[in-house]
């Protein structure tokens, strides 16, 4: 195997300082590789690829049998630490994806894959060591397996998605998705929170504050209208002080501790709540009810439902429908599951269903979803990118689990931001 040395330029030690067993280990030094060469001498182009590598080293893991969340880190952290870029980092339904790299203007010198697969229980690191050209990488990603180094398709995950301007930093931005703890019963289902502040609930938060502490923000952002900043400052400041009595708010359960763990010396208001809406003002109020225009249109079917058989509903005296979990669920449990990928495009789902609401030239449901629900979610993203003042901007934003999947879908379409999921940080075990 070929000597890893510190200054070996492009290489990654595999050295974390605790014992591990891996599933897959690869290590084709530059004699390896040449072999290959000679297996695909009638494919002119692949060899060319091969003759820039110095080295590829796998190392697979079953995440059952190891820290995973620490053996990620401590790699982010050298990568980091050692001036690599990231690439693109795809976080999707069946693995999370991130591609680092190691350049100067003319060569890339070493590429650095983490690659996090929910199905199959494993994460992969894959290394690859030589003087590559950029306009190559995409090709020699897609090639890997040809080399017998990995069965990763790396050139699709990257179609589309490399440029050589996208090497460049970028700020980061996490959606922490919640229910809300102060029960308001403003939309057509309400989940209902037993109380926030009982001492189990309080020992919870204290926990999912450690775990969320680990992205590291640099800014906290949370769901209120500007006009609310000058309160929000104040309390938070009596919060540092001790003499703050904290509410059942999210700002003040994750928030605030969080905020005082990091020294931040603020937090950012970044809804879109103004008192009056201009274009609002303006629409006639039937063109926008689609609950009235579905019940007398036999459209009902359309309108978002509760189906799931670990939850009821019932409904107080004032009309109100509450969601209520069957059986205790611990706080942690609760962030994971409805910042799920699945949940969160399920409830999106449900939005696009109740745009349908309507008949001929009658759209009240798509007046609704266009005119309120993207538009004020569009605006929250506008305003998360005016609080955005360095690639270095670590962002976390705490908000209703509903709005996650559109305001990161505006973030990753914008192309100026690094998504990173909260379920990579939060971990369940700590619960029991």
């Amino acid at each position: 195997m070929k000597p890893q040395n510190h200054f070996e330029k492009g290489l990654i030690l595999f050295d974390f300082p605790e014992p591990l067993t891996a599933k897959v280990e690869v290590n084709l030094p530059a004699k390896l590789i040449n072999l290959v060469t000679k297996s695909v001498s009638d494919q002119p182009e692949v060899v060319e690829l091969i003759q820039m590598l110095d080295g590829i080293y796998v190392r697979t893991y079953d995440r059952g049998t190891i820290d995973e969340k620490k053996l990620v880190t401590y790699f982010q952290d050298s990568v980091k630490k050692d001036q690599w870029e990231l690439l693109v980092k795809i976080q999707g339904n069946n693995e999370t994806v991130e591609i680092h790299l190691l350049f100067d203007e003319d060569k890339v010198y070493g590429i650095f894959a983490i690659v996090i697969a929910k199905r199959s229980g494993e994460v992969t690191f894959v290394n690859i060591v030589g003087e590559i050209a950029p306009e190559r990488v995409e090709e020699l990603l897609g090639n890997l397996s040809n080399f017998g180094a990995v069965d990763i398709d790396f050139g699709d995950k990257l179609k589309g998605q490399w440029k050589r301007e996208d090497a460049r930093e970028k700020a980061t931005v996490m959606i922490l998705g919640s229910g809300f703890f102060t029960n308001p019963g403003i939309n057509r289902f309400n989940y209902k929170m037993d109380d926030v502040l009982s001492p189990k609930r309080q020992s919870e938060m204290e926990q999912l504050v450690t775990q969320i502490k680990e992205f590291r923000p640099t800014k906290i952002a949370v769901y209120a209208d500007e006009s609310y900043d000058a309160e929000l400052h104040a309390n938070y400041q009596s919060y540092l002080e001790g003499t703050y009595e904290s509410t059942r708010r999210l700002e003040d359960q994750i928030g605030f501790p969080l905020a005082k763990l990091m020294e931040h010396s603020k937090l950012y208001c970044v809804a879109d709540w103004p008192e009056h809406r201009p274009i609002l003002d303006n629409i006639d109020d039937g063109l926008l009810d689609y609950d009235a225009f579905a019940e007398e249109h036999n459209q009902e079917y359309l309108l978002p439902s509760i189906s799931s058989n670990d939850e009821k509903i019932r409904q107080s005296a004032d009309g109100t429908l509450w969601v209520e979990r069957v059986g205790y669920e611990p706080l942690i449990d609760m962030y994971i599951r409805i910042n799920e990928p699945e949940k969160l495009r399920a409830d999106h789902q449900g939005y696009l269903r109740t745009a349908r609401v309507g008949l001929k030239d009658q759209y009240p449901g798509a007046n609704w979803v266009g005119h309120w629900w993207y538009v004020h979610n569009l605006k929250n993203f506008v305003n998360l990118t005016r609080i955005t003042e360095s690639t270095d901007d670590r962002i976390l934003l705490i908000i209703g689990a509903g709005h996650v999947y559109l305001i990161q879908q505006f973030l990753e379409d914008s192309g100026d931001y690094i998504i990173e999921s909260p379920l990579q940080y939060l971990s369940p075990t700590a619960t029991n």
